[in-house]
């Protein structure tokens, strides 16, 4: 279902202030959220608010602000869009809790208050169309361990199971699905995977596509799914994958792991590409077995509390993982490696089986025109976080040189909000990257690996940075050789 939304617009002049406030708790109370998510949502959209009416549109009537309430299954939206004056969000100081009274502290205030109030705040540059700012707080009461507070959260196994089979995803399975990541991961798995109305929503849209195994008895044993950045995308994370211990001794993942890779087969998909932790080798032999090629080692991919429970326990550091692609369908491209990393990605392409040619960024073939025509239709850059793992990833789509600019602001950004790990993905079939790579590693970013078609369908070279946080590369576990080539190169590349 479409989300139910409702607009407002205003004078962008404090005065009105109060005005978008009953708005917002009308609609907040409309869509069913409790007091105390209501309490938080005007909090965080009241911060909001008064930054932009004060900052960007100067306590003008003359100007507009335009607020959006959007209500969907698991969550509320609120959307704030002005064309008011720029302001970099990289000069607004981090606030310290610690120093409350100090008056050159009082600046940060407000963005601080607004991120302690809702689940997520992002913010996006809209071009000639302004900006926009995005607050999202999940309804509690959709949680799973609010929708079962009064049932068991373990399935107990009395019989031995000989018998099971795998099926796609039915919206009834959502309920189970969430138990299941409770009882494998506790809660310190991704968030959506505990609110089962997103789980059938984000089926629905294609951005997930889930299947499961069950029991004769129609008990779900595991979920495993294909995550889509966008639905369109001709590649998906393999991934969202657990078992209920009391199954673990079956072999479940094999046989799903062939399952979904069957499923991107029928749809003609160029590739899936997974991440296998690095505490225990499990996930990596498995990878291995489905023909799946390393690419990348990917440090602090996950925060140090990730919980494997039976398998290996709580990590000792941030969990870094493995990068594997398999290609399903690989049409031939032409990539602009840096030379200081060529030998590397030839390596890793060679291996993959795929068919790229190394171009010259000094004199680029037609591609580049087809590079032009690309980055018209999409944002020259973007960003995400993933709160759950103090993680962010930057998306480059530009290879104009200017680019490294916004780069610089974004890393500011995130930094200052505490990113434990950032990942930058910058497109390798562009003639820009060799440029944008060399002055981003001056930044302190570092070689990570590559993710085939990673970027809207191109090819993508992936660069981390650390934001003091220390990796002990000692306790991070390989099994594959080439696994253990690639870390000690990246080891090499990381800025002491």
């Amino acid at each position: 279902m479409d989300p139910i939304q409702l607009s407002l617009t205003i004078p962008g002049h404090i005065d009105y202030l109060s005005v978008a406030i009953v708005f917002i708790k009308m609609c907040a109370e409309k869509f069913g959220c409790s007091e105390n998510e209501i309490y938080k949502i005007n909090l965080g959209a009241e911060e909001a608010l008064t930054s932009i009416i004060l900052k960007a549109l100067n306590n003008n009537p003359e100007e507009e602000c335009t607020l959006i309430c959007r209500q969907f299954s698991t969550r509320m939206e609120i959307v704030i869009q002005d064309k008011g004056i720029p302001f970099a969000l990289d000069d607004i100081p981090d606030f310290n809790p610690e120093f409350p009274d100090d008056p050159e502290n009082m600046d940060g205030l407000g963005l601080y208050l607004m991120k302690q109030a809702v689940d997520e705040v992002q913010f996006k540059n809209l071009g000639v169309n302004g900006k926009e700012t995005l607050l999202v707080i999940n309804f509690e009461s959709k949680r799973i361990d609010n929708i079962i507070a009064d049932q068991k959260t373990q399935v107990e196994v009395c019989d031995p199971v000989t018998n099971w089979s795998i099926r796609s995803f039915c919206p009834e399975d959502a309920i189970e699905i969430s138990r299941c990541a409770y009882e494998a991961y506790g809660y310190t798995y991704t968030s959506f995977i505990y609110f089962p109305e997103q789980i059938t929503e984000m089926n629905e849209k294609n951005q997930l596509l889930s299947i499961i195994a069950e029991t004769e008895g129609q008990n779900l044993m595991g979920h495993i799914a294909l995550n889509f950045d966008q639905p369109a995308n001709l590649t998906a994370e393999l991934g969202v994958a657990f078992v209920r211990p009391a199954y673990r001794k079956l072999n479940l993942f094999s046989k799903m792991n062939k399952a979904m890779i069957e499923m991107a087969q029928e749809r003609q998909m160029y590739g899936i590409y997974t991440h296998a932790v690095t505490s225990h080798t499990i996930s990596q032999k498995q990878g291995e077995k489905l023909g799946m090629v390393v690419c990348g080692v990917v440090l602090g991919y996950t925060h140090s509390e990730f919980d494997f429970k039976a398998l290996s326990g709580k990590s000792g550091q941030r969990e870094s993982t493995v990068l594997f692609f398999l290609p399903l369908n690989s049409p031939k491209r032409n990539i602009y490696p840096p030379a200081s990393h060529q030998k590397i990605i030839t390596k890793i392409f060679t291996r993959l089986s795929m068919d790229v040619s190394m171009r010259d960024p000094e004199n680029p073939s037609s591609e580049a025109q087809v590079f032009q025509a690309y980055e018209t239709d999409e944002a020259k850059l973007s960003y995400t976080r993933t709160e759950v793992f103090n993680t962010a990833s930057i998306f480059c789509y530009s290879g104009e040189p200017s680019i490294v600019e916004e780069i610089r602001s974004v890393k500011k950004i995130l930094c200052v909000e505490r990113m434990d790990v950032l990942y930058l993905y910058i497109d390798l079939e562009s003639p820009g990257c060799p440029d944008i790579t060399k002055t981003c590693e001056k930044m302190g970013f570092f070689f990570c690996g590559v993710r085939p078609f990673g970027l809207n369908g191109r090819h993508t070279l992936i660069l981390q940075f650390l934001n003091n946080v220390k990796i002990d590369y000692d306790n991070i576990n390989l099994h594959n050789p080439f696994a253990g080539e690639m870390l000690n190169y990246i080891k090499a590349c990381e800025p002491r």
